[in-house]
């Protein structure tokens, strides 16, 4: 029983450490994939919508004619139908309606593709602007740890600090209260 209970150990922190080791060795595990895909897709989908409002709008055209063409037709028959008279009327205001959602539509489309074009364009900046602090950037080997060890080093001792070979400054006889700084700040 003892063995049974050690191999059921084994296997569940083998299957424990298997499950939580990063599959490439990458302890962060980020690959770094094109976005063509992503791009394709979505021109496809905003060719896919700019047809459909093309569409829409066709459909809309023809159907003002036909519209056109039944009160044209009803007024030369001189009828006096009011239901005729009534249908007509609730055409013409579901095409009012329609045009007016077709309008929108439109002018939606014509907003978003203009938003896509300046987001398109900020990115091209960027990485316009990545690309001119790469050829400005040092080669990593040349100049990767100077500044760090310049910071600390390379810099004089400011008037407010005396340093321990300077004796400290001597304080004015009259300082007025605007004027007069504190010797030690509290941080």
């Amino acid at each position: 029983m003892f063995r049974n209970t050690a191999v059921a150990t084994m296997i569940l922190v083998a299957t424990t450490a298997w499950t939580q080791a990063p599959p490439n060795g990458n302890p962060r595990g980020v690959i770094a994939r094109s976005n063509v895909g992503g791009v394709g897709d979505q021109t496809r989908g905003q060719s896919a919508i700019h047809q459909r409002v093309e569409e829409m709008g066709a459909t809309l055209a023809k159907m003002h004619a036909l519209l056109k063409q039944m009160q044209a037709k009803t007024a030369a028959s001189s009828t006096k139908d009011q239901l005729t008279k009534a249908n007509l009327e609730m055409w013409g205001l579901m095409l009012s309606d329609l045009d007016k959602q077709f309008e929108q539509l439109r002018l939606t489309t014509h907003a978003r593709d203009d938003w896509d074009a300046r987001r398109s364009a900020m990115y091209k900046q960027a990485e316009a602007r990545a690309a001119a602090a790469r050829m400005q950037a040092p080669p990593a080997g040349v100049g990767a740890s100077a500044p760090a060890a310049t910071a600390g080093q390379g810099e004089a001792p400011s008037p407010a600090t005396p340093s321990p070979a300077q004796p400290a400054p001597a304080a004015p006889a009259q300082a007025s209260p605007s004027t007069s700084a504190p010797a030690s700040s509290p941080n």
